[in-house]
């Protein structure tokens, strides 16, 4: 048996687009090879919606500033895109413009190892559950952090 790492099943592809550029986690998985294109036609779309999320955080936060109705609440924007049916990635935009990407998978269980799992963070990454209800199994979603899309301030040339 040896040390190595399959990465067969994870893939973090560069990412740059005009001065942007995706700053992928070192500490958590990639995306399967199979989602690398849907993952950048995904940042892709949501590049030219930044700046006007931006004001709209902006703008929000002004308002309540003023009325000092959220004092010391975070504001945040969430974009959900599904890849599939159980896979979805989501974007994060908070009012500093942090944007932050995670990879979402739910999977259906019988297994009685989940029944009582509450969300647990393990770094990034989240477990969750559901029971469905209507059928015995449980709905569990794995949720870990890619990685964060910046602005290239010094623009490099390749």
């Amino acid at each position: 048996m040896t040390n190595e790492v399959n990465h067969d099943y994870s893939l973090k592809p560069v990412i740059r687009m005009g001065s942007y550029f995706f700053k992928w986690s070192e500490n958590d998985y990639g995306i399967c090879p199979s989602e690398s294109s849907f993952f950048k036609n995904f940042i892709r779309k949501m590049i030219p919606q930044l700046e006007y999320c931006m004001s709209v955080l902006n703008f929000e936060h002004k308002i309540n500033s003023q009325k000092n109705l959220l004092k010391d609440k975070k504001h945040n924007i969430c974009i959900i895109e599904k890849y599939n049916s159980n896979v979805s990635f989501i974007m994060f935009i908070d009012s500093t413009g942090s944007t932050v990407f995670y990879r979402e998978e739910k999977f259906r269980t019988r297994s009685k190892e989940f029944e009582n799992l509450e969300m647990k963070d393990h770094n990034s990454l989240v477990l969750q559950t559901r029971n469905n209800g209507t059928v015995n199994h449980n709905i569990v979603s794995l949720k870990w952090l890619l990685g964060e899309l910046l602005f290239d301030r010094v623009k490099t040339t390749n």
